[in-house]
């Protein structure tokens, strides 16, 4: 996990009408109005004042009216995190349900969402040494509303979409074929094909390549990698095919995507 908190993030999503799924339960505080998160076949609109959680390996994307202002905070909480809160929550009630949702949409009172934002705010402002602490403190408040708020959930996804998408996560960096994929997930490889492009709107191969798109803008925006070290971070078979690709999805070099990052 690379950062933990994202504070007010203000314009354009990098990750824009693409499809994808976190590896960490994804809640999000929303400042701007206007758009809507896609999940499968159900949508959600995007309010000011609006909290959701996205389970991880939950497939969505987002899709503000206008990209420019989109502004959120978000926290990326790890599956074994939001399990510890389950275990302590066992014996309640009031969140039973809460913990096999794939998103938990919540409409957040006008009076409250100073102290939502707050929440948020916090984790920004925390330091290592108690950020585990401070996590399960925010992450219980932050129940607290969705207990109060919430106005819709789905449920949980299983089968082979949620297995699929959390064997292609995990293993990013690595040679993946669709072959492998069936086999992990044991299914047979004309009906996931099928599927896969029913439920996303994309073959296999092209999320596999997005998704690396995706990961390898994040590092050369962030990190001082080569280019060769980056395409083979990230499962591209030679920098040569990586550069290619990345041209004709971004219409430019990464080394000229680097330096634009750096302007």
């Amino acid at each position: 996990m690379e950062k933990r908190i994202v504070y007010h993030q203000r314009g354009k999503d990098p990750l824009y009408k693409t499809w994808h799924a976190s590896k960490e339960h994804l809640f999000i505080f929303f400042y701007s109005d206007g758009g809507s998160i896609v999940s499968n076949e159900q949508v959600f609109p995007i309010k000011k004042g609006t909290l959701v959680l996205i389970a991880a390996n939950t497939y969505h994307y987002t899709m503000p009216d206008e990209p420019a202002i989109y502004d959120r905070s978000k926290l990326a909480v790890l599956p074994y995190e939001l399990d510890k809160i389950s275990d302590l929550l066992s014996k309640s009630n009031i969140f039973k349900s809460f913990f096999d949702k794939a998103i938990v949409y919540a409409e957040i009172d006008e009076n409250d969402r100073d102290e939502v934002d707050g929440i948020f705010k916090e984790m920004n402002g925390c330091k290592s040494f108690n950020e585990e602490l401070t996590l399960f403190s925010c992450l219980l408040r932050l129940l607290c509303f969705f207990d109060k708020y919430t106005i819709e959930s789905t449920p949980a996804t299983i089968g082979f979409m949620s297995k699929a998408i959390k064997y292609i996560n995990e293993n990013i960096s690595l040679d993946i074929n669709i072959d492998k994929i069936c086999s992990a997930i044991n299914i047979s490889k004309y009906y996931f094909c099928r599927q896969f492009k029913k439920h996303t709107g994309m073959t296999v191969m092209n999320y596999i390549l997005k998704t690396r798109i995706v990961l390898a803008k994040n590092e050369l925006k962030k990190t001082n990698l080569s280019i060769t070290e980056i395409s083979g971070k990230y499962g591209f078979s030679s920098t040569s095919y990586f550069c290619r690709v990345f041209k004709e999805e971004e219409n430019c070099s990464p080394l000229q995507y680097r330096k634009r990052g750096q302007i």
